[in-house]
């Protein structure tokens, strides 16, 4: 993926701030849009001004908040937002890789609550599940995501059998919560090695007596 400059991006918010009869200020919508010929019919497309010229993209988003199975945020480069990597469940992933092979060169729009935040430009196929927003989410936005999805580095196989990513939503609660649970035990021992604590040390009884000798012996 390539990113769009910003100042491109920006163009398009005048336009579809005075659209946005949808928006949502209290729930979190991510979708994520794929531009496309202009031939589709008009019900399905969204017309918006970018970078001095008018770009089409679908209504319905190629994968949205739902295919969310972790996310990893980092500071974006205007050092105002955050951006994030998601990793996307088995059906997001493969939503993902069909218009990376399909839409090749086009651009796909990421929307946040109805407003455009990012622009990717799709430059090669993506099998990996893995899509990046470079910029535009706010530290509430942030947080607001740490209640429903884990990070990315406490994540484990949904399968005890092989790597399998979380698809259904039990399968999600189940990995945000073994996710959680991880988080806090690295924090916690994270704490306790600044405080000089040792956690878990053998017992006495529990120190194997192998090659044990007696002082003076």
């Amino acid at each position: 993926m390539k990113r769009i400059p910003r100042a491109v991006l920006l163009l398009t918010l005048p336009a579809l701030l005075a659209s946005c009869d949808n928006f949502r200020e209290n729930k979190l919508l991510m979708t994520m849009h794929v531009q496309t010929d202009a031939i589709e019919h008009p019900s399905e497309i969204m017309k918006l001004p970018i970078g001095g010229q008018e770009m089409t993209f679908r209504k319905v988003p190629e994968f949205s908040q739902r295919s969310i199975s972790g996310f990893e945020p980092f500071p974006a480069e205007d050092g105002q937002s955050f951006g994030v990597l998601l990793q996307l469940d088995t059906k997001g992933r493969n939503s993902l890789e069909l218009a990376s092979r399909m839409s090749h060169g086009m651009v796909m729009l990421t929307m946040v609550n109805a407003l455009p935040i990012d622009l990717v430009e799709l430059d090669q196929p993506i099998t990996d599940g893995r899509f990046t927003v470079w910029r535009g989410l706010s530290k509430e936005t942030i947080d607001r995501m740490d209640k429903f999805y884990p990070r990315i580095k406490y994540m484990k196989s949904s399968s005890r059998w092989m790597d399998m990513l979380p698809s259904t939503h039990r399968e999600k609660l189940n990995s945000r919560r073994v996710a959680k649970e991880a988080e806090a035990a690295e924090k916690a021992a994270l704490r306790d090695k600044e405080r000089g604590i040792i956690r878990n040390a053998p017992k006495t009884k529990d120190i194997p007596l192998e090659g044990y000798k007696q002082p003076g012996t």
